[in-house]
């Protein structure tokens, strides 16, 4: 009864207008992400001279073309993963009014031009090169919220777009588009002030004061406190959908990971080095399987138990990303995103992982994770690598890998039944308009 109660809850949750317009959008942009992740994976891993695949399979030496192939792939990286942020505002503004009946792609053309203005800002010293940082997944769910702030301005105030209909004259058409001005000039305003906001607080440096602070926090001797905080915070924040929101956490600690690194080639080994515990190299090393939230393990899992066809389609589209720790398509296939059902395994596997990892380290079954590694190096080999090859450290990560696929597999269980719940709502809905 009470699995049933979970079950009613989660349903009803994802009922509200907003995380299904955010669910419908994650689906439309599935397509999108999967080939700019495979193009990242191209660029950043097999092209690149400091990716994992190019220095293990030496590209530079024998790809001829090679800076050309990477600037292409770098490219088509920038355009699609690169713009997943305003891609998510155009379509949730499409879909949100089709979700009130009103449906009007003039609305999407608002959103995608109100998010723009809004975080449009050109690189310090150079404003014709345009600060790419706030159009990426890290910022989707904004996008998503804009997309859907402007498809309501467009339903309450806009009207229906006829010109949807190939039928409809070119006078209807013409009329349709003035009837649509007056929302079209609301939401642009309402996105001009925002910028404007947007470019005080980088004018007054209050960016830079934020980032000083972090700074200020981070740059302490080890706090283990601290570590475990950071990586909780880092994972649920992704969960809602800011996809990378923490990326000082990959800078913390540098003068100890410095120290470590000039004590292990020092001395020939990564044993005794005095810090054995920063951030970086315990999330980096054992929380991050096929990327953040142990996606990989959330693949597996799919693989293993699902009945569902599409969603084993959209497991095996991401396992190859997903190896290289790039979790972004199976985030977007399953909707992980404000997805209650994942919450728990998707944030606290990966403490748990860490906590393991490091426990493993106390008591000297591992050495520390000293090393540094190639950009790309799949999580798995992560802390083998990074041991200096050390084997244990290899079957501790394997250990650790299966016993995240199985917690994960009661979780996909739970979400194949909620959405047969949902199915089940919605015939019924069907059912009783028809009758």
């Amino acid at each position: 009864m009470n699995y049933q109660r979970t079950v009613d809850r989660i349903v009803r949750f994802q009922q509200k207008s907003f995380i299904q317009i955010l669910r419908r959008t994650m689906a439309a942009l599935f397509p999108l992400i999967l080939l700019g992740c495979f193009s990242w994976l191209i660029y950043e891993n097999l092209l690149s001279t400091d990716g994992y695949l190019g220095s293990v399979l030496h590209v530079n030496r024998w790809l001829p073309f090679r800076t050309f192939f990477l600037a292409l792939f770098s490219d088509l990286t920038r355009v699609t993963v690169g713009w997943t942020a305003p891609f998510g505002a155009l379509v949730s503004a499409i879909v949100t009014t089709k979700y009130y009946h009103r449906e009007n792609p003039i609305a999407g053309a608002a959103a995608i031009v109100c998010y723009t203005a809004i975080f449009i800002h050109g690189v310090r010293g150079n404003n014709s090169v345009v600060e790419m940082r706030y159009y990426t997944a890290a910022w989707f769910l904004i996008g998503v919220i804009i997309g859907y702030v402007v498809g309501r301005i467009f339903v309450k105030y806009g009207h229906a777009a006829t010109f949807m209909n190939l039928q409809s004259s070119n006078s209807d058409v013409i009329t349709t588009a003035l009837k649509n001005l007056r929302p079209f000039a609301i939401v642009v305003i309402g996105a001009f002030v925002l910028h404007l906001l947007f470019a005080l607080y980088r004018q007054f440096g209050l960016a830079g004061m934020v980032t000083q602070w972090l700074g200020s926090l981070l740059d302490r001797n080890s706090n283990y406190l601290l570590n475990i905080i950071l990586s909780f915070v880092n994972t649920i924040l992704v969960w809602f959908g800011f996809a990378e929101p923490l990326t000082a956490t990959s800078q913390a600690y540098s003068n100890e990971m410095a120290a470590n690194l000039g004590y292990a080639l020092t001395h020939k080994t990564a044993w005794g080095i005095p810090y054995p515990f920063t951030p970086s190299s315990l999330y980096q090393g054992f929380a991050v399987f096929g990327g953040v939230g142990l996606t990989l393990a959330l693949i597996i899992a799919i693989l293993w138990v699902s009945k569902d066809k599409n969603t084993c389609r959209i497991a095996n589209y991401s396992m190859v990303p997903g190896f290289f720790n790039i979790g972004l398509p199976i985030l977007f296939g399953s909707q992980v995103f404000l997805n209650p059902v994942f919450l728990l395994p998707f944030v606290l596997l990966s403490i748990i992982n860490i906590l393991v990892g490091s426990t493993l380290i106390f008591i000297h079954l591992i050495p520390p994770l000293v090393y540094p590694v190639p950009n790309g190096t799949p999580g798995i080999i992560t802390p083998f690598i990074a041991t200096g090859s050390n084997w244990l450290a290899l079957i501790f990560t394997i250990l650790l890998l299966v016993m995240d696929v199985i917690l994960y597999i009661p979780f996909v269980k739970l979400a194949e039944k909620v959405e047969q719940r949902s199915q089940e709502i919605a015939r019924e809905g069907n059912h009783n308009e028809n009758h």
